[in-house]
């Protein structure tokens, strides 16, 4: 009975390692089959998220190129509203004629008399440089202009300046040799006045009418010319003790 026992503790012991040899050669194939499970899923997940990542990227690759066309559209457009802001100045300064400014520069007494009695009176002779300063890009042709001096709104005396032409962008000088006297004046009260004073007022006025002609220099051109006016308005100041101008204010 003991020897059986014996036996049969003896099998059972053997029969445990056998059985859990067969459990662990079963459990291998399963853990095999899972890992490469695990792996196979793996690499199906990182392949998707390459997938995922490709578009993005090339939406990156795509976007990039459009912004940068985009600025360079934005640079060429504000480059072309310089140009032609540059344009528009340019036919502003060069193809819109201006008028010609007319001015009387000095005076030179050559005979002056004067006197308070019987009558108040006046009686005199001057040089008288006057000056055409045309700014435009085109010559400037005037016909004989007119300049009148008056005493107090009254002519007192005129000068008539011949016909001419001032080149572009240039100043022409011209003489004038100017009589003057009170005959028109004689009435005037205040006439007296002012020569006891050793001062007289005289304003010079004119209109010098004419055409410029704009990006041209030959006298037979062709091109139409702009109608331009010189306006002459200036006050002198005779000093008369001292028999001179002390004042040229041209406006």
């Amino acid at each position: 009975m003991a020897e059986t026992n014996f036996v049969q503790a003896k099998e059972n012991k053997d029969s445990t390692p056998v059985q859990s040899k067969e459990s662990d050669l079963e459990e291998q194939p399963q853990q095999a089959v899972q890992a490469k499970e695990n792996k196979d899923s793996t690499l199906v997940q990182s392949k998707e998220s390459d997938l995922e990542e490709q578009p993005q990227q090339s939406e990156d690759s795509t976007t990039e190129p459009s912004s940068e066309f985009t600025r360079k559209d934005l640079a060429k457009l504000v480059a072309s509203l310089v140009v032609v802001a540059l344009t528009i100045v340019f036919s502003v300064l060069v193809f819109t004629p201006k008028h010609p400014k007319f001015k009387v520069r000095s005076v030179a007494f050559e005979n002056l008399d004067y006197t308070t009695s019987p009558k108040p009176s006046f009686n005199m002779r001057f040089a008288a440089k006057m000056t055409v300063k045309n700014p435009n890009f085109g010559y400037f042709r005037y016909g004989v202009t007119n300049v009148s001096f008056a005493y107090r709104g009254i002519q007192v005396g005129e000068v008539l300046i011949p016909k001419a032409r001032v080149r572009a962008v240039s100043t022409r000088k011209m003489n004038a040799a100017i009589n003057l006297n009170s005959n028109n004046v004689r009435n005037d009260t205040n006439l007296e006045s002012d020569i006891r004073s050793g001062t007289l007022t005289l304003t010079v006025q004119s209109n010098m009418k004419g055409k410029v002609y704009l990006m041209s220099s030959g006298k037979r051109s062709k091109v139409n010319g702009r109608k331009r006016t010189a306006a002459l308005n200036c006050t002198l100041t005779v000093n008369l003790p001292e028999k001179l101008v002390q004042d040229i204010h041209c406006s």
